[in-house]
């Protein structure tokens, strides 16, 4: 038995989370006298302290002060000895108290939030709790609270998203992503965050939000209708040449294809895309239908496209590039390789 597992037990007892056999399998570690002192130990702290979180430090302190007054006037004695076991003893359990209170505070706080999450090649729409609407894009997370209690409503998207956000002037909304942070008070804004791609996206339709970098807290980045604002990511594996590498932002206005709009066509079952590199396209065939694309000719990947596709199979996709550029391909299962 790890201690890790005695943690997590004790934790999810308090939490009311224990299943039958964790409730058995809890009370034969019990029967260790030390296993149950510790228990015991552990009740009593959280009882006396389940609102004052304060207190943690205050007793910490103490006990640390007194390992201190134990090692700096050492007594010859074995009591002497006995002490300094007991109170390394005692500070041990602290830190299990300590950790076991970290771990109760993470499972409450998974146990108020909700997750909503896509696979390739599909979406979801749904409402937030205050009434704001979402679709996802495909290998999309959402994170939100069940119910919105704070000043501000708060989320967390990984993915690519399309919010029509409830208007609430006394409760702003946050989006927080990799790279920035948007706020909104009633607006409708497309927000694409991929982790392994090269930029991070947010183009809006309505409204007004404001941006903040993540690596630029003290600017502020207000965007206006039709605008959209194009990020760095740095942590994706660069597929730019040379002379983009080092761009980090540009706001540049939303594109329109056959009266639609590029950025959030994806919503309506439309792959579109304007002058834009084989590898981005690449990375949108991928999500829309859950293949694995792979360049055996690095030197096709920065080839640019235009296109406008509606229900076309990932074959008719592929031959109609090939007639505006020269490449070849290969496909096996949901695996090609573009050479």
């Amino acid at each position: 038995m790890s201690q890790d597992r005695f943690i997590t037990l004790i934790t999810k007892e308090f939490t009311n989370e224990l299943t039958a056999s964790e409730v058995s399998e809890l009370a034969g570690l019990l029967q260790d006298p030390l296993l149950k002192a510790r228990y015991d130990l552990f009740k009593a702290y959280l009882s006396n302290n389940q609102s004052d979180h304060s207190s943690d430090e205050r007793v910490f302190n103490k006990i640390r002060t007194k390992i201190a007054q134990q090692e700096a006037f050492p007594i010859s004695s074995q009591k002497s000895k006995n002490k300094r076991y007991l109170w390394k003893v005692a500070a041990a359990v602290f830190v299990l108290i300590i950790a076991s209170i970290a771990i109760m505070t993470y499972l409450v706080g998974i146990s108020t939030r909700q997750i909503a999450y896509t696979e390739r090649a599909a979406k979801k729409s749904f409402t937030l709790p205050d009434g704001s609407k979402v679709v996802l894009n495909a290998e999309s997370k959402l994170i939100y609270p069940k119910t919105f209690k704070d000043k501000q409503r708060q989320v967390t998207l990984v993915g690519e998203g399309f919010f029509d956000i409830a208007k609430d002037p006394k409760h702003p909304f946050i989006i927080h992503t990799e790279q920035m942070d948007i706020k909104v008070l009633g607006t409708s804004f497309n927000l694409k965050s991929y982790p392994d791609d090269p930029f991070s996206e947010t183009t809006l339709l309505t409204g007004a939000i404001e941006v903040t970098l993540k690596d630029r807290p003290a600017d502020r980045l207000t965007l206006m209708p039709s605008e959209k604002l194009i990020v760095r990511n740095p942590t994706a594996k660069d597929e730019l040449p040379e002379s983009k590498s080092s761009a980090i932002t540009q706001i540049t206005h939303l594109q329109k294809m056959d009266n639609t709009v590029i950025e959030t066509s994806w919503i309506f079952n439309k792959l579109i895309f304007a002058e834009q590199s084989f590898v981005d396209v690449s990375k949108m065939i991928e999500r829309a239908y859950d293949v694995k694309i792979d360049f055996k000719n690095q030197h096709l990947k920065q080839l640019k496209f235009t296109g406008h596709f509606e229900r076309e199979s990932v074959t008719d996709i592929l031959n109609a590039l090939r007639l505006v550029e020269p490449f070849s391909y290969t496909m096996q299962d949901k695996k090609i390789l573009i050479y």
